[in-house]
């Protein structure tokens, strides 16, 4: 009879790979700047934050282009499955490929496209 207290190797290799990746996802999440300054948005325009990490997504708040203390609450690149890709139009794909940010900005929270952020001091 097996002892059901007992770990077998699988369940031990499972509980390595578990282990390591709870670990890596922290030390990305330490590697990411706390604060970002607004980069790259022209002078008379403005930087979109939406609801979720798409370019036709809602706007929830409009940052001006010197901004600076947007807290970052992580980014990403979203990863479609391989079906929704080959579906997808040009303009789609290339969205697709952006890196987004979740950040905070006086008091909201949404997400803004990475490339106008930069890390601040």
């Amino acid at each position: 009879m097996k002892n059901p207290h007992k770990a077998g190797p699988a369940t031990v290799a499972l509980m390595v790979c578990i282990s390591a990746s709870i670990f890596a996802g922290a030390a990305s999440a330490e590697d990411q700047p706390q604060y970002f300054s607004v980069t790259g948005v022209a002078a008379d325009d403005k930087l979109h934050m939406r609801d979720v990490p798409h370019g036709d997504s809602k706007i929830l708040s409009d940052i001006p282009p010197k901004a600076r203390g947007l807290k970052g609450l992580g980014c990403m690149k979203p990863q479609p499955s391989l079906d929704r890709w080959m579906e997808m139009t040009e303009d789609e794909r290339k969205n697709a490929k952006l890196e987004w940010c979740r950040i905070e900005y006086n008091g909201r929270q949404g997400w803004v496209a990475g490339r106008f952020l930069k890390p601040q001091n």
